[in-house]
This record gives structure tokens, sequence and C-alpha cells, in this order.
């Protein structure tokens, strides 16, 4: 007789975030922003392969600022490097607009450039966490599960997470 288990869900495998995260997660509404649509379509990709909800999409501030105001969101994901107006600056203003849906929305900032500067600007502005490109599987859910545990300190993932204590394997 076969092992007929139900399959690990994609957001907890591998990973010791506890059910309770990994469902409110699960649940979580999303706003993706990125001026790269590649970006954003891998992005929306590793999302749906973490079984996520399909996130909404901006490709610039402007845009991503009328959907803040349309949607109340559980987190949002930005570009810190985006022009006409840069993450940090979207950052700004979604943290001290009084036109978010959700004034405590989660966000978290990635790059592909780990500059120090700019990720103590972003975090002085009130985002959780930063990530760094190119994105995986792995360090999304990382991100995502430390952002479900902890709503205080700033998190910081890095591109290859450290291995699994238990395993010695990467989540």
């Amino acid at each position: 007789m076969s092992d007929q288990r139900a399959p690990e869900n994609d957001l907890t495998a591998g990973t010791s975030a506890n059910a309770d995260d990994a469902a409110a997660v699960e649940d979580w509404s999303f706003l993706i922003v990125d001026d790269n649509p590649s970006a954003l379509a891998t992005l929306r990709t590793l999302m749906m392969v973490l079984g996520l909800e399909t996130p909404l999409e901006a490709a610039d501030g402007a845009h991503a600022m009328s959907l803040v105001r349309e949607h109340e969101l559980d987190c949002v994901i930005t570009d810190m490097r985006m022009e006409p107006m840069s993450g940090v600056d979207f950052v700004r203003w979604l943290r001290r607009s009084n036109e978010a849906g959700n004034p405590t929305v989660r966000i978290l900032a990635m790059s592909a450039y780990r500059d120090p500067e700019e990720i103590a600007a972003i975090t002085a502005e009130g985002a959780n966490g930063f990530i760094r490109k190119p994105l995986s599987v792995a360090t999304l859910r990382a991100a995502l599960a430390a952002l479900a545990k902890d709503r205080g300190d700033f998190v910081e993932i890095s591109a290859k997470p450290d291995p699994d204590p238990a395993t010695g394997r990467e989540p």
C-alpha cells in the first residue's frame, strides 16, 4: 500500500515556520511593485509556486499609490530602484499617508543591489524587510515567513538562506 499523505504546502516546505504563520501568509492580499516587467513576472510566478493569492501589480509608484488607495492590503513587495518614484519614496508615502487602506501593511523591499545606505533609508521610512534579487522560492518563502512571525524588527533575507540545522539542507 502506498503512502497517501497530503503534499506539504510550498510555503511551509523546508521551513520551521509554524503552521499558523504559513496559513496567515496564504490568506494575505499582495501588491507587487517593480518598473521591470520581467521582474514583476518572476515575482508573480514565485508567488504562484508558493500557492499565494494572485497579487495586484504596479509598474511604478503612482500606479501603486492608486492600488493602495483602492485595496486593503496585507503585504507590499516593492523594488527600491524605480523611476520616476523610487521605492524609498513610495514607502515614505505609504507610511505617512492617511490614504492607505491598511496603515500597518507589511512592506518587503527588494533590490538587485545591497546598498547599505539604501537599505537604511527604506528601513527608516518603515519597510519591514529587505530581500535581494535575484529572488528564489526559498528566499521569498523565508522572507514572508519572517514577516508573518515578527512585525517588530526589520528582517533582511540573504540571497542564500542558511541551511536548516535539522537537515543541513537549504530551506
